[in-house]
């Protein structure tokens, strides 16, 4: 669609689900606004770098380049890791922050014209921090493109999936003293190869969710957590931490294992338990795919489509 009116995404071919949720972002703003999307790369990523699949090729330019030409007319897409860059103090155009985290930046660029929340915990903080008031739209899931599970009477019995994300450092302890108190309590555990360590298909990834019984996730803080509820879609039993904003859809001893950050010792409880009562695992397991089955890509285009419309027209008023 060719339009003078642009719609520039910051990072929209990084290779991370924030970034996908931001490129998406991007489509809706051309396929229902007129807009043409534009993906800004922060390096040299582009969309064959095998991780997510993108039906919508955006054209590719510089952060430089972006800023040489965004203009009134235009709308700027970023997500908060990108505040440093200070956009919305230097640059013209319609300014959307689509806050997807609260500890992937120092300070909130304060500047933009829209703020968008990905949680409740994450809303919660802008208005406690920042004394911002935004809508809450939650990430989703592609229900469509979901591989097929294992039942879960067929994945292994005794097999954990960690998932490495979050502050190394924080996740090595965390790892290390789990792993020490389940030697005593719990010595017939198999841990598996962590996911996370490395980039890897986004669908590979989910084949590996749905092979595994129990997902365990040590994440400190997230804004969401995609991962995790992804391997609740793909009916696993996630264990670990909360991640905070984890509790937009967690819901311990209902259709996940979880504790705050720092309990460790809570969650070698709940591994424990979780390998000792396998058909309540199993039970909360469906619990918890029958959560995740409702964050779809439709519900997040119509908070977006309706989001945006309002957006437009405040701005419109104002001119």
């Amino acid at each position: 669609m060719q339009t003078n009116r642009r719609a520039f995404v910051v990072g929209a071919y990084l290779p991370n689900g924030g970034t996908l949720m931001a490129y998406h972002l991007g489509r809706i703003l051309e396929q229902e606004f007129g807009f043409q999307a534009i993906a800004v790369a922060v390096g040299d990523e582009t969309p064959a770098h095998g991780i997510h699949d993108y039906d919508l090729r955006m054209p590719v330019v510089s952060l430089q380049q972006m800023e040489d030409t965004i203009g009134a007319a235009d709308v700027l897409v970023v997500n908060p890791s990108f505040s440093s860059h200070n956009f919305g103090w230097r640059l013209p155009g319609f300014k959307i922050c689509y806050v997807q985290g609260f500890n992937t930046f120092a300070l909130l660029d304060r500047r933009f014209d829209h703020y968008v929340a990905v949680s409740g915990f994450v809303r919660d903080f802008l208005r406690t921090v920042y004394a911002i008031e935004a809508r809450v739209i939650v990430p989703f899931i592609d229900l469509d493109r979901l591989p097929e599970a294992i039942d879960w009477a067929q994945r292994p019995p005794g097999v954990i999936l960690p998932y490495r994300k979050g502050m190394p450092d924080v996740w090595e302890l965390s790892w290390q003293r789990l792993r020490g108190m389940l030697a005593e309590r719990t010595p017939q555990i198999t841990f598996a190869d962590p996911l996370g360590t490395s980039a890897v298909p986004h669908r590979e990834l989910l084949s590996r969710l749905g092979g595994a019984r129990y997902v365990l996730t040590l994440s400190a803080a997230e804004g969401f957590g995609l991962v995790p509820l992804e391997a609740m879609a793909m009916g696993a039993l996630v264990i670990g931490y909360d991640g905070y904003g984890g509790r937009e859809y967690m819901r311990p001893e209902e259709n996940c294992a979880v504790a705050p950050f720092p309990q460790i010792e809570r969650v070698a409880e709940l591994v424990t338990r979780a390998l000792a009562e396998p058909e309540r695992s199993a039970t909360l397991a469906r619990n918890g795919r029958e959560t995740a089955l409702r964050y779809s890509y439709a519900a997040f285009r119509r908070a977006w489509i309706d989001e945006l419309t309002i957006a437009f027209e405040r701005r419109a008023a104002r001119v």
